[in-house]
């Protein structure tokens, strides 16, 4: 495990799966993260673990009915490396946290083809429960559930549900 307060480069592919007034869209997204490595902490259950801090996202995808995607991170979101079995460190679960916008081009949610920006309602994780190495190399996280997505410009005009988002994450060496 990297010293506390070593920041991790990452490179990311993802295939977000965005709804929106019923019509799904899906696009992929390549870009690069950063991660700052904390201090140990205790989970709920007592387990121990490291604090991992999403401090960078820069995402870029596009869609033909969207245009241009760009995902990035709105504030720095902590998660958690820990292991289920006392005195090893790996198999790891770890939750890398989020806290994005998502811009698009066009909107999703009306035919007007306005630009649009989403920001999360609360910060999320990525799962992967099955972390082999930290740094993390081709490890897949998941979206354990449903986020919903307000319009940054207009909070009362209609929100877009982030269904999935798989991310394959890569150290950069």
């Amino acid at each position: 495990m990297p010293q506390s307060g070593s920041a991790v480069a990452l490179t990311e592919d993802g295939d977000m799966v965005l709804e929106c007034d019923g019509t799904l869209h899906r696009f992929d997204l390549h870009g690069t993260g950063q991660i700052v490595v904390g201090d140990k902490v205790a989970g709920q259950d007592g387990t121990p673990g490291v604090a991992l801090t999403t401090t960078s996202e820069d995402l870029l995808g596009f869609d033909p009915t969207l245009g241009t995607v760009t995902v990035t991170e709105s504030a720095p979101a902590t998660g958690r490396l820990s292991s289920p079995v006392p005195g090893r460190t790996f198999p790891a679960s770890e939750s890398f946290a989020q806290d994005v916008t998502v811009s698009m081009e066009h909107s999703p949610c009306d035919d007007s083809g306005a630009p649009v920006t989403f920001r999360n309602t609360a910060p999320f994780t990525l799962l992967n429960d099955n972390l082999k190495a930290f740094p993390p190399q081709n490890s897949v996280y998941v979206l354990p559930g449903q986020v919903e997505l307000k319009q940054v410009a207009a909070p009362g005009r209609p929100t877009a549900t982030l269904l999935q988002f798989p991310v394959t994450v890569v150290h950069n060496a």
